[in-house]
């Protein structure tokens, strides 16, 4: 995602936020100063910030509605879970900010470090670096995190966030057309998930793409542990590799054994229904207005429309 100038977020001019961030978070005893620009991402609006000798990352979410301290407080506590491992970015404070909505906000901790665009940018260190940090991640078990007993118990639980949307009978006709494009095959898809083998019960980030990958000095940082989750470490991958620009054909060499490249190929499936689902739901969400302007603009709905469509072209040539 491209640098997008914010001109307001939430209804507050940057140095409105400036100053509710500062009467709201005990973290702050100088001026806080807010860049107007957003540093990416699509599950949160997230603005790189200063305070005194202080940089950090402001987090205010996707959402319209108000939804109270709720959202990040698990965020909050996975990050810093994994943060005491040395894998995770540190979760300074969470809280609402004073305006009419109550908006929720969390600030971490800004890791200075590389985010490559593409999984072939990453040299030989670099891919190891992030093997090990997967190591850690996927031997761990924090306490709280959802569990997924299989491949179609983790696709169900998002399918269920656009079969139950409150949009969903008033869909615009191309959102409308790739929704029953879903509804068509999703018993397949069931099915074909199911029985892609083994699942092995282990922590998955749940949101593995290269933006989320932050390398420096002392190894890797992961962000965005909102998915982070039981189901399977191997999913990570075929989510890495799914969703990264220019995969070099040789890259499940440098991370799998020749037994587990099958299993993480085929799950790739998986990956491919999650983005559809993903998509589609947020689709809705901006039809139905709730989305936060800065994330719900005309190329923003074009590039989240086609991507589902690519993505649901694939998955059917995996089907059929």
């Amino acid at each position: 995602m491209m640098k997008q100038q914010i001109h307001q977020a939430h209804g507050h001019s940057i140095q409105e936020l400036e100053q509710l961030l500062r009467d709201a978070c005990d973290l702050f005893d100088s001026e806080v100063s807010l860049e107007s620009h957003m540093l990416g991402g699509w599950s949160n609006l997230n603005i790189h910030g200063h305070s005194g000798g202080l940089d950090f990352v402001l987090k205010l979410p996707s959402r319209l509605a108000s939804l109270g301290v709720g959202p990040y407080r698990y965020l909050y506590d996975v990050s810093l879970f994994f943060n005491k491992l040395g894998i995770a970015s540190q979760p300074l404070a969470i809280g609402q900010l004073p305006d009419a909505n109550e908006t929720p906000y969390i600030v971490f901790e800004y890791v200075d470090g590389v985010i490559h665009d593409s999984l072939s940018d990453f040299t030989h260190s670099e891919i190891e670096s992030l093997r090990e940090c997967l190591h850690i991640l996927s031997n761990q078990e924090p306490p709280g995190i959802p569990r997924f007993e299989s491949p179609s118990d983790y696709l169900a639980s998002y399918h269920s966030l656009v079969a139950n949307h409150d949009q969903l009978s008033s869909a615009s006709e191309k959102v409308a057309g790739l929704i029953d494009q879903v509804s068509e095959i999703y018993p397949l898809v069931l099915s074909y998930t199911d029985s892609l083998g083994e699942w092995k019960h282990s922590v998955m980030h749940g949101d593995l793409w290269v933006p989320n990958i932050v390398l420096h000095s002392e190894g890797v940082t992961l962000l965005d542990f909102e998915a982070c989750a039981i189901g399977s470490s191997f999913y990570d991958l075929a989510y890495l590799f799914e969703t990264t620009v220019h995969t070099p054909e040789d890259i499940n060499s440098f991370f799998l054994s020749s037994n587990d490249e099958d299993l993480v190929n085929r799950l790739r499936s998986l990956v491919l229904s999650f983005l559809i689902e993903w998509s589609l739901e947020r689709l809705l969400s901006m039809e139905a207005g709730l989305v936060e302007p800065n994330l719900d603009t005309p190329r923003i709905r074009t590039s989240v429309l086609d991507y589902a469509c690519l993505k649901m072209s694939k998955l059917r040539s995996i089907l059929f």
